[in-house]
């Protein structure tokens, strides 16, 4: 059957067809980006006339599940051409090739480049990662040695003098970490750094600087935005003759002093510039009103947006503050000696940090990708014949989320690809540039989208020059969704505030255009309402939709089909109120799942594990060992400990299990025993392999509810544990320290939902999924700013901003620089707030609904009706919000629909023409569940105290399990005191051999030994275990060949050679009622059926056509065969029971060979039914 033909836009054929030079893909929202790219290097691939070889693809992609399901597609792709083509030889040697391409992510590309070219870069051959941990104590120690050699610098005393004056060296740290970390992300740090100190010492006019053009930039923005507020004042004054004759007059004298600010920024001398703002801040008294401004609509209208005006000069003054030349040159001059002293510090930061690193041979991804550009690139950044080399392998060099790269990664991106990059394609989108806290550089993107020119629609192929192409059409959202997002981002999305002006090419397309499911977008306001509030509100909303069978898209094309728990999802700005929305949801007894990026050593399924390793390093802690020896791993109950602690008083935990006569606590001591010495010899990763292998603990916590994730987080926690304790088990420990007082150990941050819940997540977590109900919580939640803060700031053009005191009591000062820097860092902060609000609202598939809690409606809807009126929705207006319900307040009433929102201003309303379909609704918060009243003082109650007395006496009829734990070993039931029978042979001590480790040696023995039809040469099957260290010297001494060798004539060995298949060293664990291994739990209801797990390993498993036979070999000394049936029956019957659930035939025969007496011991199937209880409970 012929596979269906995709049906590409138009601009998607172009992404997928255009050759010859460098191509950026503009790909918004839904609009089948992967499928793109997908495509493209499929058709790299089967390219008619110059196809490429798979292998010879860079494709570089955010994550490392990205480049996995990345793979996959190409796969899945090139399958299809294979079956379309099965005689075509070549195809099939892509698909092989496929799997040694380069598909992954810049950090795991230049891991492996570094790997393979150490000996150029010096550093050692076996570097690991850094740990966050590790990194810590590096950094910490690296700062504290630094600052004090920089101490010794007069001038880096006058700078740590302007912030910390001799208290402490939190700031000036401060300053020198974030610098550093700051220009870790740009190609050359040291060149970077070099330029900034030039900026401070150049003398030129502050005009001429880049601070001071920056400056002038925004306060000429600032101002056209107040003659947007005045000129439309002067429109509302005109409709009315009395707000005309009062404020017509005053408001065009505004007009001409802002003109004349205007002119005077493009025009005139900087230090005309202080003097027309101080002019245009000069405000005339308005004129009167008869009846007052208040009874007149118009001319209260108009004076709300003079106030505005107002308003914004002041603030524009306070931000700016335009220095006189003289000034600005004083705190140059005073300043650039101390910009280089932090500098210099900087470099000697990070050269000591680097060589602490290798001394402990660890770098982190940042090193690697500069060492990688190193490598590359001259100082005069010319291309290395390495570079060359490197290059000339890849026929193109594909880049995912381009987005989210920053300067260094570009750098990197056009040293690999050719020398005129014409092979270069970049697919991304900049309204979903989300990352800036991890130095993800949007202007990378905007630059090259900017510069490069629209690929044309009768382009030639191939097309020389570099092209940008738009992917505007959306395959997620249903058409209404798709407008009602236009009409908000339409409203308040652009270059200054956004990073792009969202028109054509930005501007969503609905892309399927068969589509007759209309889809919703709403924005609901609530009254009076705070977080608690909007979380009832979406929580009844939700449970409406879910009683009204809301129709949602079905996976089949033109079908609905009602919508389920799992349709729909919350998101949230941050996680700090999760938990409210998730008991809104509980109250109404709705599913919810909170998509948490928990600190993985909080995990109760973690925390005993983690307590383990602890305790293996140091037994003396007493909270860790309680927590072990009160995990699944053990059987011991809080009344163990209590009655051990009763016992023994003094002293620690250990010393009372290690020196108090329990008998029960032998087991864990002979555990740890084991563990420790295990510990002394293999390294963290293996040791944890050994402890999930020996306890079994990683198949229990499997068997937890939500198991599968809880298996995840164990083996994330093991992953990051090998890597932190690379340098030992002490190591480890530290590391874990340093991770809970820090931000702990997170699991991948990947977005995931829960079937049959509602999902919570934060949009960050969000990106990339799809749901078909989203609801977008909070949004009066305020912003961050906390960047444009800080007394020393940086950025990648204006370079560093510092403020100064006046005199060593005098208060901090902002200087021109500073002022530069803080507002452009701010401008940037609420473009990426732009962008993250935009990945919100473009997740929702069907329905789209955005809450707007407000606690005061009548003053929080005021600068949004003020905004409307005037039309206002430039930068300039929108700059001033902080949070998101500013903008989408603003652009709710600029929409037909918003009659009930202008109910709340005093203005007129003011809306614009359009088409889009938004549904804004006015709530009321359902009401909070009431806690009840309390009641009066009961009398006492001589019946309710028999009653009680009855209850305090009440013994549980589940008391026999109080005694049982949650997992049994098998070996468990057989002996009471202490296991006989070692599964896999210990460390050795020097003391000498036991009776039972020379059983061990039997047991090492035999597990490797070849099972075939012919019995193996002992002698020689002993030296070969040697050779390949799958046997111990130690237990090759004592290893008794003559009490072995009969074995391999008996009839046990001749089985073994008929079977069809051989299980050896099997382990299982497996689920069993209670009431089979307690007597008294027996006929106990519920408390019979409870699963208790027991867990072994069987020696030998024979499997043949129409049977099994389960085979445990003994080493006692007993020459007894009653012995064996009344020791080791229950123990068999168990293993029958695990095995008969795993095989597919049934197990028909239990059987012990015993070495003692050299024979085996048939268990009858009916006898190994016995005494199970007795025998866990030592009767």
């Amino acid at each position: 059957m012929a596979e269906a033909k995709i049906q590409f836009t138009p601009a998607q054929a172009a992404a997928i067809q255009a050759r010859g030079g460098s191509l950026l893909v503009s790909a918004a929202a839904g609009s089948g980006k992967t499928r793109v790219l997908v495509e493209r290097v499929a058709g790299l691939i089967t390219d008619p006339d110059h196809p490429v070889d798979a292998d010879s693809l860079l494709i570089m992609t955010f994550t490392n599940a990205a480049a996995a399901k990345l793979r996959a597609d190409i796969t899945k792709r090139l399958a299809a051409e294979i079956r379309q083509h099965p005689q075509d030889v070549r195809l099939r040697r892509q698909q092989m090739r496929l799997q040694r391409a380069s598909i992954g992510t810049v950090d795991a590309f230049c891991l492996h480049f570094v790997q393979q070219n150490f000996s150029a870069l010096d550093v050692p051959p076996d570097f690991t990662i850094a740990d966050d941990a590790t990194l810590v104590r590096l950094q910490q120690e690296t700062l504290s040695t630094v600052l004090e050699q920089a101490y010794t610098d007069p001038d880096f005393c006058a700078f740590a003098d302007l912030y910390d004056r001799g208290r402490t060296d939190d700031t000036t740290g401060r300053a020198v970490q974030e610098l550093y970390h700051f220009t870790q992300a740009l190609p050359h740090p040291a060149q970077a750094l070099q330029r900034f100190v030039e900026m401070w010492q150049s003398d030129a006019p502050p005009e001429k600087t880049r601070w001071g053009q920056a400056v002038l930039r925004e306060t000429s923005a600032r101002i056209k935005g107040v003659l947007r507020l005045l000129r439309t004042a002067q429109k509302i004054a005109a409709k009315d003759p009395a707000a005309d004759k009062a404020l017509t007059a005053v408001l065009m004298d505004d007009e001409d002093r802002m003109l004349l600010v205007l002119d005077r920024l493009d025009h005139g001398a900087w230090d005309t510039v202080p003097e027309a703002l101080d002019n245009a801040d000069n405000w005339r008294r308005a004129g009167r009103v008869p009846g007052g401004i208040a009874s007149n609509i118009a001319a209260m209208s108009a004076n709300m947006l003079r106030d505005r005006a107002k308003k914004q000069i002041a603030t524009l003054r306070t931000d700016f503050l335009l220095c006189p030349a003289t000034d600005y040159q004083a705190d140059r001059r005073r300043a650039a000696p101390l910009v280089a002293a932090l500098v210099r510090a900087v470099e000697q930061y990070r050269r000591t940090l680097l060589e602490a690193k290798l001394a402990e041979k660890v770098l982190d991804y940042a090193d690697l990708e500069h060492m990688t550009l190193e490598l590359l690139l001259t100082p005069e950044h010319e291309r290395t014949s390495l570079c060359r080399t490197v290059s000339a392998r890849y026929s193109a060099v594909l880049v995912d989320e381009y987005q989210d790269t920053n300067a260094l990664q570009d750098a990197i991106y056009f040293a690999l690809a050719a020398p005129d990059a014409s092979n270069l394609f970049f697919v991304g989108d900049i309204k979903q540039s989300i990352y800036r806290f991890r130095q993800a550089d949007p202007s990378v993107f905007v630059g090259k989208q900017t510069a490069w020119q629209p690929y044309p629609a009768d382009a030639p192929v191939p097309y020389p020059e570099p092209a940008t192409i738009a992917l505007d059409a959306n395959f997620r959202s249903a058409p209404d969704v798709i407008r009602g997002i236009n009409y908000f981002f339409e409203t308040f999305f652009s270059r200054r505030l956004g990073g792009i002006d969202y028109g054509d090419g930005q501007r969503l397309v609905v892309g399927r255009k068969d589509e007759t499911y209309p889809g919703l977008c709403e924005l609901d306001v609530i009254r009076e309402a705070d977080t608690a509030a909007d979380a009832r509100t979406i929580a009844a909303r939700i449970a409406q939709m879910m009683a009204d069978g809301y129709p949602v898209r079905d996976a089949e094309p033109g079908k609905t089909r009602p919508c389920q728990y799992d349709d729909f999802c919350i998101l949230l700005r941050g996680r700090s109120d999760f938990a409210l929305y998730e008991a809104a949801l509980t109250a109404l007894d709705i599913p919810v799942y909170a998509d948490v990026a928990a600190d993985l050593l909080d995990a109760p399924h973690v925390r005993p594990f983690a307590a383990l390793l602890r305790v293996l390093d140091n037994p003396a802690q007493d909270v860790e060992l309680s927590s072990v020896l009160l995990s699944p791993l053990y059987p011991y109950t809080p009344d163990d400990l209590v009655q051990l602690r009763a016992a023994v008083r003094g002293g620690s935990l250990y010393a009372a299990v290690l020196h108090g006569s329990d008998p029960r606590f032998a087991p864990f001591l002979q555990d740890m025993e084991v563990y420790r010495e295990l510990a002394r010899t293999l390294t963290v990763g293996q040791l944890i392999e050994e402890l999930f292998a020996r306890t079994g603990y990683l198949a229990a916590v499997g068997a937890m509810p939500d198991g599968a994730r809880c298996r995840d987080d164990l083996l994330a926690f093991a992953a990051w544990a090998a890597n932190a304790g690379a340098r030992g088990l002490s190591a480890l420990v530290r590391a874990m320290d340093a991770a809970k007082a820090g931000s702990g150990v997170q699991a991948p941050s990947i977005g995931q939902s829960r079937p049959g819940c509602v999902s919570i997540m934060t949009v960050h977590r969000s990106k990339g999924l799809e749901f078909p109900v989203v609801f977008v919580a909070n949004t009066s939640h305020k912003f961050n700013q906390s960047d444009a803060i800080y007394p020393v700031l940086y950025h990648k053009e204006l370079g560093i901003g510092l403020m100064l005191r006046a005199g060593s009591s005098a208060s901090r000062y902002k200087t021109l620089p500073y002022t530069a820097v803080a507002q452009t860092i701010k401008r940037e902060t609420l473009s990426e707030e732009m962008r993250i609000l935009y990945v919100a609202l473009t997740r929702a598939q069907d329905a789209l609904i955005i809450t707007v809690p407000l606690k005061r409606p009548e003053s929080e809807l005021k600068n949004p009706a003020m905004f409307a009126s005037a039309e206002a929705t430039d930068a300039e207006a929108m700059l001033g919000a902080q949070n998101w319900a500013l903008w989408l307040l603003t652009a709710a009433m600029l929409h037909p629909a918003s009659e009930e929102l202008w109910k709340y201003s005093e203005l007129l309303p003011h809306h614009i023409p359009t088409e889009a379909p938004l549904n804004i609704r006015l709530l009321d918060p359902p009401p909070a569940v009431q806690a009840a009243e309390p009641e009066a003082p009961a009398l006492p109650d001589d019946a309710l105290t028999e009653r009680l007395l009855e209850a305090f006496t009440w013994q549980s009829p589940n008391k026999a399990l109080e005694t049982i734990p949650v997992k049994v070993s098998v070996s468990a039931v057989t002996h009471t005191k202490q296991e006989l029978t070692l599964r896999r042979p210990a460390f050795l001590q020097k003391s000498g051999m036991t009776g039972a480790e020379r059983g061990t040696a039997i047991h090492a023995f035999l597990q490797s030994v070849p099972f075939g039809p012919q019995p193996p040469e002992l002698e020689a099957e002993v030296q070969r275990q040697l050779d390949l260290h799958l046997l111990d010297p130690e237990l090759a001494k004592v290893l008794d060949l003559e009490q072995v060798r009969p074995f391999f004539a008996s009839g046990v060995w001749q089985r073994i050679a008929a079977a069809r298949q051989v299980l050896r060293e099997e382990p299982f664990i497996t689920a069993l009622p209670a009431g089979e291994v307690v007597p008294e739990a027996a006929g106990q209801g519920r408390a019979a059926k409870a699963p208790v797990l027991v867990q072994g390993i069987a020696d030998v498993v024979l499997v043949f056509d129409d049977h099994a036979e389960i085979l445990d070999y003994k080493t006692d000394k007993s020459r007894n065969a009653t012995y064996y049936i009344e020791s080791y029956a229950a123990q068999l019957r168990l293993y029958r029971r695990a095995f008969a659930l795993r095989l597919p035939v049934p197990v028909t025969k239990l059987t012990i060979y015993s070495f003692a007496m050299q024979d085996e011991i048939d268990i009858p199937l009916e006898y190994a039914a016995f005494g199970i209880g007795d025998k866990l409970l030592g009767r």
